[in-house]
């Protein structure tokens, strides 16, 4: 689901998102001279058999990617975010309101969820104007 659509969820979470863009600004990895916009704040839901296991899966046109965890871990099984360190995967079991911030260039994936539902919110932040379409335009 994307949030960021028309705006809205700048319009409606304004001080949120100036939060969440700060923090990823200074996670450090990238130039702080680089000007960084909103690409995308989008919804993710996985349930029973959802999955993320495309294995060369990046988040490619964004420089940062947060993913978020919004829902108690307890609700789910399986799931969890998956990045890469040497080739190995990395598997990141997050709590409700952990997150994980990469390069949108590194590889991550989301195992399969076995029981439940898993619902996340990834803000991708790039280069080019803020956008209020969809993540690819």
């Amino acid at each position: 689901l994307f949030l960021h659509r028309d705006g809205l969820f700048a319009d409606r979470c304004k001080h949120l998102l100036a939060k969440v863009v700060r923090a990823m600004r200074e996670g450090g990895r990238v130039d702080p001279a680089t000007e960084l916009q909103v690409r995308c704040v989008e919804l993710h839901s996985y349930s029973e058999g959802g999955a993320l296991d495309a294995p060369l899966h990046r988040d490619s046109g964004s420089l940062l990617t947060l993913s978020v965890q919004l829902c108690e871990a307890g609700r789910f099984e399986g799931g969890d975010f998956v990045t890469f360190r040497e080739g190995e995967p990395e598997r990141h079991r997050l709590e409700q309101g952990d997150g994980v911030l990469l390069s949108s260039m590194e590889l991550h994936n989301v195992t399969r969820v076995t029981r439940g539902t898993r619902v996340s919110l990834v803000v991708e932040l790039w280069s080019e104007p803020a956008n209020s379409h969809d993540r690819f335009e």
